[in-house]
């Protein structure tokens, strides 16, 4: 599988985490919401009912009231014998007038729907007259009719008034001496439909299957979710409710503003749980994963510390105890190359027998001398000095200061050797020449320089340029040559450990058995020549650097 196709453990495990969330919350969620949404549903159903049954029952009792009211005033005593004195009788009818009317004006005012009670007679008083009419005025209008032989009391509507009448009987002889009609206050009805005030309704009152009366809300949109009739048999009346269907979204609605604001909060605190321990488990394994990478770039010294998480922490033990043992394995290559090494320079030495050479060139010095040939004396005492600094009595590592005696001597052989034909510079710290370095590495590179750089100029002087310097706590030596030979051949790169020659093989590999594997050899190719780099750490103090 190619590496862009690749997921991470953690985000699989973040994505099954969603998935399974996710799933949990639709499911439960989903069936808590249909059972929350039947419970509201049932409950607004339940109150739009109850509503209606409420005001049915206000309804009835109101008009049983009104209807008990007019029975009353229509049974008093009282007006039933001022209906009967004669027309002309003045005297009585002056002294009953006062008596019938406190009976009116309480009436009235014992009722707050009656707004004014009208009483027909045959006669013709003179008194009372705002309350008294002649039954001629009405005695062809069909209410006057169905108050006269309906047995209940009769209600009409007219004008877009409400009136109600009722006979007034005497016993003896059993005959109707006058009619009372009383209209009615438009609060009789409308006082009662504030119960549908928040209820988007419409009320319809029918009487014989006319309408009679009819409350409509401003909301209500002729959309009903709830239709229920009443009947009311003894008056042949019937009462029709309508519920508008917003009433019902929009009671669900408000209803479902808090459960959704808990849901929502219940399912931020589960995801918010969810990613904390995510995010522990996230986070320990990427600690782990970067202890890997660093272990794979080379940096075996890291120490992986404990981790919560128990299989992650034994994973984290096997991944050290692992390290640990690739450190040992290679600190006992290391030491073995090293013995390796240090065997075949010692084998190498001893094949010199060092007061064998030193004895020989001493003597060459001194006929040199006696015969007056001084470059002969000069040639042999830089060779006795390079000997004795290469050979250094077996030892690989020395101060800087001898590898620099050593170089100077050798490259002053090749100035000789050269009739001086090119240029030598020396960049050297001075700080830097007591502290331990590797020896014997600059005089391969040095003699590349000669033969794959300068000897390859034509028409330009060659230059040489040896300079040893601290950079961030790491030393390093560099040789520089103005031979653009190497450049032509492969153009301005670094060359690879493969590119190689034995030599330069030999010294990139010492370097690294004694320094580790971020330190070696460098070769790159430039267009001004060709610069060889030996780098490895040192604690040099970091004000060497220049």
């Amino acid at each position: 599988m190619s590496h862009n196709k690749r997921k991470s453990f953690a985000g699989q495990i973040k994505k099954a985490f969603i998935i399974v969330v996710l799933l949990l919350v639709c499911c439960i969620g989903g069936f808590w919401f249909y059972s929350v949404y039947r419970h509201i549903e049932n409950q607004s159903t339940s109150n739009s009912r109850n509503a209606i049954e409420q005001h049915y029952r206000e309804f009835i009792n109101r008009v049983n009231s009104c209807e008990n009211s007019i029975r009353y005033l229509a049974a008093n005593y009282s007006l039933q014998e001022f209906l009967m004195l004669n027309e002309s009788d003045y005297l009585n009818l002056g002294r009953s007038s006062k008596e019938i009317r406190e009976l009116l004006y309480n009436t009235l005012i014992m009722n707050p729907y009656f707004k004014n009670i009208t009483i027909y007679t045959e006669k013709r008083y003179k008194v009372l007259t705002n309350f008294l009419k002649n039954i001629e005025e009405v005695e062809d209008q069909d209410w006057y009719k169905h108050i006269l032989n309906d047995e209940n009391v009769f209600w009409w509507s007219e004008n877009n008034r409400i009136y109600m009448g009722w006979p007034i009987m005497v016993a003896y002889p059993n005959q109707a001496i006058g009619i009372v009609k009383i209209e009615m206050r438009s609060e009789i009805f409308e006082e009662s439909f504030r119960i549908f005030q928040s209820m988007p309704a419409c009320v319809k009152v029918e009487k014989n299957k006319n309408d009679f009366y009819e409350y409509t809300h401003p909301d209500y949109q002729g959309h009903p979710q709830l239709y229920i009739t009443k009947q009311i048999k003894y008056k042949d009346w019937s009462i029709s409710y309508r519920i508008d269907k917003n009433y019902y979204i929009e009671y669900i609605l408000i209803n479902f503003i808090p459960i959704g604001i808990i849901i929502i909060g219940v399912v931020a605190l589960v995801w918010l749980i969810i990613d904390y321990f995510f995010r522990k488990l996230a986070g320990e394994l990427h600690t782990l994963v970067n202890y890997v990478e660093e272990a794979q770039q080379g940096n075996l010294d890291i120490e992986i510390h404990s981790l919560e998480i128990t299989e992650l922490n034994i994973l984290a033990e096997s991944i050290q105890s692992f390290i640990n043992r690739i450190k040992q394995l290679i600190q006992e290559v290391y030491v073995k190359e090293i013995a390796k090494q240090e065997l075949e320079l010692n084998l190498l030495q001893s094949k010199i027998s060092p007061h064998f050479l030193y004895n020989n060139l001493s003597t060459i010095n001194w006929l040199a001398l006696e015969c007056g040939q001084d470059k002969i004396y000069e040639i042999t005492t830089e060779l006795a000095t390079f000997y004795r600094t290469a050979l250094n009595r077996g030892k690989n590592v020395d101060k800087l200061r001898i590898e620099i005696q050593n170089i100077k001597a050798y490259l002053h052989l090749q100035l000789i050797a050269h009739e001086y034909s090119f240029e030598i510079d020396y960049d050297i710290a001075d700080e830097l020449l007591d502290y331990d370095v590797p020896i014997f590495v600059l005089q391969p590179l040095v003699e590349n320089a000669i033969e794959h750089g300068i000897h390859k100029l034509r028409g330009k002087k060659g230059k040489i340029k040896i300079s040893v310097k601290c950079k961030k706590r790491w030393i390093e030596m560099e040789v520089f040559d103005n031979g653009t030979f190497l450049y032509e051949k492969i153009g301005d790169r670094v060359l690879s450990e493969e590119e190689f020659g034995y030599g330069t093989s030999n010294i990139h590999r010492r370097i690294q058995l004694l320094y580790g594997e971020k330190s070696g050899l460098m070769i790159k190719a430039e267009k001004l020549g060709t610069r060889a780099r030996i780098r490895f750490y040192s604690k040099c103090s970091p004000i060497s650097f220049l």
